[in-house]
């Protein structure tokens, strides 16, 4: 054993035979897939940034030169969003194109996560009121420019009314006791008529 383990560890041989080894097909739910190795099998979101992780989560390549695709491995223990993927939601509302108004961002796991998924075409309002994980979320969308960071109180949208347009999706993670009103008290600013809140 050991061999081609530099060349990202899948097996012998290295990245072809690796890459050859994972088959990735799309989930049910638009921008996440499941790559499958002999192994295990895991959920994917596409990589936005091609060559670079956010927080030391594994990589999957599939094809070669310009053909090639990166995925990262979205784990449902550090993710409520895909615990829930993983769990069987009926749908998450988050698909590609999506304006995504996401609070309680943290240092922003989750929310890169939630980037590739949105895509190029879609857009992730990121509030976090720690400054502590905000310096880590504002690194973070420096790479990814789909992610807008705001280091703002959920509880008074007020102060962010002009960095976000109305949006599709409202996610919902500050683990507050009046978690409930904070949704209602942005979706009244920025939820659009048809749009959907996800509260974890």
């Amino acid at each position: 054993g050991g061999k081609g383990k530099g060349k990202g560890g899948k097996g012998k041989g290295g990245a072809k035979a690796g890459s050859s080894a994972v088959t990735i097909e799309p989930h049910r739910h638009a921008g996440i897939f499941v790559g499958k190795t002999t192994k295990e099998s895991s959920l994917l979101t596409k990589n936005l940034t091609p060559g670079e992780a956010v927080y030391g989560e594994k990589r999957m390549s599939v094809g070669e030169g310009d053909d090639k695709v990166e995925y990262r491995v979205w784990n449902p223990f550090r993710s409520k969003i895909a615990a829930a993927v993983l769990g069987g939601v009926d749908d998450i509302w988050i698909c590609p194109g999506a304006k995504v108004l996401y609070l309680g961002a943290a240092s922003g796991t989750t929310v890169s996560h939630v980037a590739d998924i949105v895509g190029p075409t879609g857009t992730v309002y990121a509030v976090e009121f720690s400054y502590r994980s905000g310096r880590d979320l504002i690194n973070m969308a420096k790479k990814r420019t789909n992610v807008v960071p705001i280091v703002e109180d959920a509880r008074r949208p007020e102060k962010y009314r002009m960095l976000v347009p109305m949006v599709d999706v409202i996610f919902a993670d500050v683990a507050q006791p009046d978690q409930t009103r904070i949704v209602a008290h942005n979706a009244h600013s920025f939820l659009r008529n048809g749009g959907h809140f996800v509260i974890s």
